[in-house]
């Protein structure tokens, strides 16, 4: 009897995400938007030299490999939130690796200003907002540091500055190794597609144009608790601003024991946001820490300083 009930949740699952699939198939294939062609992108990704999930360091080296690779005349903007003060910091290698990066600390200082959770060291959507308002390319990529992209997915770039673009999702185990062309899908554990609105895979990649997310004032600065849920905050804001949204392709995720598709894990934060939220929000004139001061640690690499008076 239990197999049989899993053989029908299976099937169903399977349906529905085969209907979600074709839900979005349809809609770009019938997307006549007017759009143009991108030659450059600012890929914004947040981490913390914490070890997170274990491997951290080589899971962000390789899928950074794999995307700057990929991506067209790539703008990358670190964002070091918390950073732990006597562990080796990623800034050092990839200021190095990468020669058109930009890395920015965020210290305990001022992340304990601003966190209502303990358990929660890394304020995820906050470090974002402070690789969007320091982004300087017209296009803006916000990725997580365990996922890489699908190359068939980036080659000519033609985008709507009047769409909100995200992808279908493959968890994948990884091997420990670089990713190549040739076995860049070949261990994917499990597809899923978004929902009609995008929520639920935003949190991993999201690409829209600067000026969309300028307009929004970046992710609710207000939600001081939690990252569960936040990504779909910041899409609903762009959404109430009349974008669209779009599916571009695909990408995959480095499997590891402490994803938050695992289930409960309290440096995420909370699971509820705020109820009655309303849209669009306001965040802050000083969102993205902007008009904090900075102190450059090395060649492409600054801390932003915690200053008393600040919010």
């Amino acid at each position: 009897m239990k197999q049989l009930k899993k053989a029908i949740e299976w099937r169903i699952n399977y349906y529905h995400q085969q209907s979600l699939k074709l839900f979005w198939d349809l809609k770009r294939l019938f997307d006549f938007s007017k759009k143009e062609k991108v030659n450059a992108i600012s890929v914004i990704v947040v981490g913390r030299n914490d070890n997170y999930g274990g491997d951290f360091s080589e899971r962000l080296r390789t899928t950074l490999d794999w995307n700057l690779s990929i991506l067209p005349n790539p703008e990358l903007i670190y964002v070091e939130w918390n950073q732990v003060p006597d562990r080796p910091s990623d800034c050092d290698w990839i200021s190095t690796r990468y020669p058109n990066s930009k890395c920015y600390i965020v210290p305990k200082e001022i992340h304990d200003t601003i966190t209502q959770n303990p358990k929660m060291p890394v304020m995820e959507y906050f470090g974002k907002n402070v690789g969007i308002r320091r982004a300087t390319n017209n296009w803006v990529l916000l990725l997580n540091a365990d996922i890489y992209i699908d190359p068939k997915d980036f080659v000519n770039l033609n985008l709507s500055k009047r769409h909100i673009y995200g992808t279908y999702f493959g968890n994948v185990e990884w091997d420990g190794k670089e990713i190549t062309r040739e076995k860049y899908k070949k261990t994917i554990k499990s597809i899923s597609h978004p929902t009609k609105t995008l929520t639920s895979l935003v949190g991993n990649f999201i690409l829209t144009h600067k000026n969309n997310w300028l307009l929004a004032t970046g992710y609710d600065e207000y939600l001081t608790n939690s990252r569960l849920g936040v990504d779909n905050d910041g899409l609903y804001q762009l959404e109430s601003f009349g974008l669209k949204p779009m599916i571009l392709g695909t990408h995959y995720h480095l499997d590891h024991p402490e994803s938050a598709n695992k289930g409960n894990n309290p440096t995420h934060g909370d699971s509820n946001i705020l109820e009655n939220r309303t849209f669009p929000y306001k965040n802050h004139s000083n969102w993205g820490l902007i008009d904090y001061p900075l102190e450059k640690i090395a060649q492409s690499i600054w801390k932003i300083v915690a200053v008393s008076n600040k919010k």
